[in-house]
């Protein structure tokens, strides 16, 4: 057994060389949230504990681990890159297809469509992975991912383009939502931070220094159709690497004997001790027995099967009416706002007077996006990391969620800050590198925002992990939807900076009620969790 702290030889080792008080015993063990964390003398505590399974995660070798990670790293941005192609396709689209033949829609539905379908897919495959496992879920997404982009490289109409695209978006759901589910079953509790950021991170920065050469995908006249054919090279890589390199990492932790004792981990990812194996609910378990063909194995169902998945979809409604989820998903709604207010209208300002900028030129901006997805890694990773567990330190080891809105102050300062730069620059014909600049931070913003989105709402409610994550991801790419076709006539109707500056208020608005949480969340998440969260189907590892 991996060892739960850097070396334990005992019960008592769990805590340190002083065991922490009766009430603070109680509290972590009870309050869903909370848990202990750094041990007396200053250790960090692995948990949840791993067991003696090969097939557990935690028990994987690093290089085992890295090559998951790069399995979904590739899945992630051959799904993001190839939806948001098109954006950068218009002029060959435009040449081919006339207004007639797109009526009732107009060119951008291209990119608002499939975003849409995105925040669908958050609603279909986060639930399906309860029932049937997370690789069968990712397997089944990059394999409609490559046919849905050969789809779009043969296609011969603008209908057939849109379906191809939002099935693309379909299926790049699930490398925005199920990615992050593995990458918590692959990591121990303070890993977290530094796993969720990185995938946020490194994924931005490849999609966008990608998106910065499709431009010179496709040709200058009509062939927009050489990047979908030139991407599947990428999502057959994602297929591949996803089979050979990502096993099955859903994994109940049976109860295991312990120094004389029975340790049994809850869905919440709690320890409960037991004196003997009569005690235990379910007794003992049975031997660990490998499918059929093993890591290779591509179809199967948990141990919850198809009654975790329709349990899922009642405490997804219960997520909405949590004003603690709620916010966080109205949050990364307002910021995936912004970054579409620049995104579908710097192409315009880039190329009229006074920069008269070429397109290739214009298309670089997303350099500017990379620098700024890269930087969150460090800010929303590595410090927000160092942060709860100093904040853990002098609490008696015991980290409660709310030590992670320390890490919404940032993205929401530079993500209304962008939109105001932006506005600015736009309205007083600045110097074309400030547009730069706010994208920059406007990248930052969105990165490190939904590291602190998915921390904030699986570590605050991990019995409702899943379904909080289906209402933040699901939402957020959902709104953008809308919000899109609002961006055109509201900047027509205020002006660039009028519209920026109502929606970098909204975000500090709404950004700003992390400041009564943290006086009170801990108090509101205890009486949520005791009202509504008993059945804990939709957590990380149903019970």
């Amino acid at each position: 057994m991996t060892s739960i702290c850097s070396s334990t030889s005992s019960a008592t080792s769990l805590f340190g060389s002083q065991a922490p008080s009766l009430a603070s015993k109680r509290e972590t063990l009870d309050i869903s949230g909370s848990v202990y964390l750094i041990s007396s003398d200053g250790r960090t505590i692995n948990l949840p504990i791993p067991t003696h399974s090969e097939r557990d995660p935690l028990n994987w070798s690093s290089t085992k681990r890295a090559g998951a990670f790069l399995a979904l790293l590739v899945f992630s941005c051959a799904g993001l890159i190839v939806v948001q192609g098109a954006s950068l396709m218009f002029k060959p689209l435009a040449l081919e297809f006339t207004a007639n033949e797109t009526k009732p829609f107009g060119l951008t539905i291209l990119l608002s469509a499939p975003t849409l379908c995105m925040g669908i897919g958050a609603f279909i495959w986060i639930p399906l992975s309860l029932a049937v496992g997370r690789r069968p879920v990712l397997l089944l997404g990059s394999l409609m991912l490559l046919l849905a982009t050969l789809w779009a490289g043969v296609s011969k109409t603008f209908f057939s383009l849109l379906a191809a695209q939002c099935f693309q978006g379909l299926a790049a759901g699930a490398a925005s939502s199920v990615t992050l589910l593995v990458l918590i079953d692959l990591t121990f509790i303070h890993q977290r931070p530094q796993a969720i950021a990185m995938i946020w991170s490194l994924g931005g920065v490849i999609e966008l220094l990608i998106l910065s050469f499709v431009p010179y995908m496709a040709d200058s006249s009509t062939n927009w159709r050489s990047f979908f054919l030139i991407w599947l090279v990428p999502c057959s890589t994602a297929l591949a690497l996803l089979f050979f390199f990502l096993p099955e990492t859903y994994f109940i932790r049976p109860a295991v004997a312990f120094d004389g004792r029975i340790i049994i981990q809850s869905s919440t990812e709690k320890i409960k001790l037991y004196e003997s194996w009569e005690e235990v609910p379910g007794g003992k378990a049975l031997p660990d027995t490998p499918g059929r063909f093993g890591e290779l194995q591509f179809w199967g169902t948990t141990r919850g099967g198809w009654k975790s998945m329709l349990a899922c979809y009642p405490q997804i409604f219960l997520c909405f009416l949590n004003p603690l989820v709620f916010w966080v998903a109205v949050l990364e709604a307002l910021i995936f706002g912004s970054m579409l207010s620049i995104a579908e209208t710097y192409p315009t300002v880039l190329t009229d007077p006074p920069y008269l900028l070429p397109i290739h030129t214009v298309g670089l901006v997303n350099l500017a996006g990379a620098v700024g997805s890269l930087l969150s890694w460090p800010a929303a990773g590595l410090m927000i990391a160092a942060i709860t567990r100093r904040l853990a330190m002098k609490n008696n080891g015991i980290r409660d969620a709310e030590y992670y809105l320390p890490a919404f102050i940032l993205p929401i300062l530079t993500g209304a800050a962008s939109v105001i730069l932006y506005g600015l620059t736009a309205r007083n014909k600045w110097h074309w590198m400030w547009i730069y600049f706010s994208y920059t931070l406007n990248c930052f913003s969105f990165a490190s925002l939904a590291t602190a989105n998915t921390l904030w709402v699986t570590e605050a409610f991990p019995r409702w992990a899943a379904p909080a994550i289906v209402v933040v991801s699901g939402l957020s790419y959902m709104a953008s939807f809308g919000i899109s076709f609002a961006v055109v006539p509201w900047v027509k109707s205020q002006g660039y900076f009028g519209a920026n500056i109502q929606l970098a208020i909204m975000i500090l608005a709404v950004g700003f009620v992390a400041v009564p949480i943290s006086f009170w969340g801990k108090k509101l998440r205890q009486y949520i969790d005791g009202k509504w969260a008993v059945n804990e189907m939709g957590a990380l590892r149903p019970q």
